[in-house]
């Protein structure tokens, strides 16, 4: 059983490079070369000059290096301003909004918008001058309008670098997922394989102490409950590796068949679905509790009860008294230890302890959706 990951969908950056800006700029170029006198040289060059700057500043930024880039947009700024006002009247005028549209994506706001103030100056400067030597094109003041597009350009970097954090944040969130998950299950193997080892362990011990002492019937009958153990431990790693594959883990019936015909199981109120990770730790404090029944008090009456409150789900596992005196077995506490770290994964608390003559474990958490839909439902 696997938890799934964060549903986190966010546009992908390689999406925003393969923008339209290539094709922009090749329709500028066309039809800046349709409306334009191509028989006046220094208009022509400056077509030219213009067109490939603006063709060139469509590459990706790893194709050019910022002192390129930056040399490059000096180049276009004086070309654009200059193209404004020899050629004003046609589709070149669009040259300079453009390399200052580009000028704000490409570099950072402490280049980009001292840039764009120089070419609205250095445009309406050029404007000024032709206007003086009576040549027709727009009036010197529009030429302070020409660094603007600029905002268009920061604004887009900005959105970039804001998915660009939010896709570092996310990777990061799905790695420290994928790092929890590897702990719960490797937390699950180990609860599943120390309940079978240690007691094919303790059975092995008892055999050849018995070999010691020349019982060799009871080394038999020994060895073959350590035979019974490993076969228990096969069937429960099968059992939790078929589990850890599940999307989603139906409680009450994996509860009932952990519980088997070994103790009486009962559910208290209305069953509901869990979240995975709810319903994983409520089934493994149980086939912790059980295995604790069945090691410290064997042949003990044990109950299992699942209650389902309004807001809430709490799993009690009592026992009763052992018929006999069982024997002494080391225990190392840290399945308690494991039930409790459970807990603090899901916001819940596992407590243990003496129950008359007996022994109780409690498993609770609080249902936190159930109570949101209770409260729509009341309203």
């Amino acid at each position: 059983m696997t938890s799934s990951p964060p549903d986190v969908r966010l546009p992908t950056l390689d999406g925003l490079r393969l923008s339209s800006r290539p094709y922009v700029a090749a329709v500028v170029a066309v039809a800046a070369f349709a409306t334009s006198d191509l028989n006046d040289p220094l208009v022509l060059a400056l077509l030219v000059v213009n067109s490939v700057l603006l063709l060139a500043s469509s590459l990706p930024r790893r194709m050019i290096g910022p002192r390129v880039s930056l040399a490059g947009a000096s180049v276009a700024l004086i070309a654009s301003a200059a193209i404004l006002s020899v050629d004003g009247t046609t589709a070149a005028t669009l040259f300079p909004f453009l390399v200052a549209g580009h000028a704000g994506w490409r570099f950072k706001p402490a280049v980009s918008f001292p840039f764009a103030i120089s070419l609205s100056v250095a445009c309406a400067a050029a404007l000024w001058i032709a206007e003086r030597n009576g040549i027709d094109g727009w009036p010197w003041a529009a030429g302070l309008f020409a660094g603007w597009p600029v905002l268009i350009g920061y604004s887009r970097r900005s959105r970039l670098e804001a998915l660009r954090n939010a896709r570092r944040a996310t990777d990061a969130e799905l790695r420290e997922h994928a790092l929890a998950e590897r702990a719960r299950i490797a937390r699950d193997i180990h609860d599943v394989l120390a309940h079978s080892l240690s007691g094919v362990n303790m059975q092995l011990e008892v055999a050849d102490a018995l070999l010691d002492a020349g019982r060799a019937e009871d080394a038999r009958v020994a060895v073959g409950k350590a035979q019974s153990l490993v076969r228990e431990g096969l069937t429960e790693t099968r059992r939790a590796v078929r589990t850890l594959r599940q999307d989603a883990l139906p409680l009450v019936p994996t509860l009932r068949a952990l519980v088997g015909e070994d103790a009486s199981f009962v559910v208290d109120g209305t069953a509901r679905d869990l979240d995975t990770p709810q319903a994983q730790f409520l089934v493994r404090c149980a086939q912790e509790a059980l295995t604790n029944a069945r090691n410290h008090a064997p042949g003990a009456a044990v109950s299992v009860v699942l209650r389902f409150g309004a807001c809430d789900v709490e799993l009690c596992v009592a026992n009763g008294p052992a018929p006999s005196p069982p024997d002494p077995i080391d225990s190392s506490g840290m399945g308690l230890v494991g039930m409790r770290e459970r807990a603090a994964l899901v916001g819940g608390s596992v407590t243990a302890g003496p129950d008359g003559r007996g022994w109780i474990v409690r498993a609770a958490m609080s249902l936190p959706n159930a109570a949101v839909a209770d409260t729509k439902a009341s309203a």
